[in-house]
């Protein structure tokens, strides 16, 4: 046998070492949360202008910040689950309603 024939042996040993080994250790997935009413959702398509856009780029860095990586999902729905209800949220949908230029 060759040098590079060996080598290739010995090579291909250990990999099906790690990969048995690999396969050993891997633990099943946890299982789904059943689906029940309040856990059904609704998908939904949005436009966001760029200044929304930024804002989301916003929440998502600092929640990255704070070690928590979220996507664009995610963040819409923090924003939503924390938005105060307040007389804020008229002037802003007035704000949001001239940018959109529509009535």
């Amino acid at each position: 046998m060759t040098k590079q024939n060996t080598l290739q042996a010995r090579l291909a040993q250990s990999l099906d070492k790690m990969n048995k080994r690999e396969s050993k250790t891997h633990t099943a997935a946890p299982a789904a949360l059943p689906v029940g009413e309040d856990r059904k959702c609704k998908k939904l398509s949005i436009s966001l202008f760029k200044t929304d856009m930024a804002k989301l780029d916003g929440l998502r860095s600092f929640m990255e910040t704070n070690g928590q990586r979220i996507s664009i999902s995610q963040a819409v729905k923090l924003a939503l689950r924390t938005a105060p209800l307040s007389n804020d949220l008229v002037e802003a949908l007035a704000a949001i309603r001239a940018e959109d230029g529509r009535v």
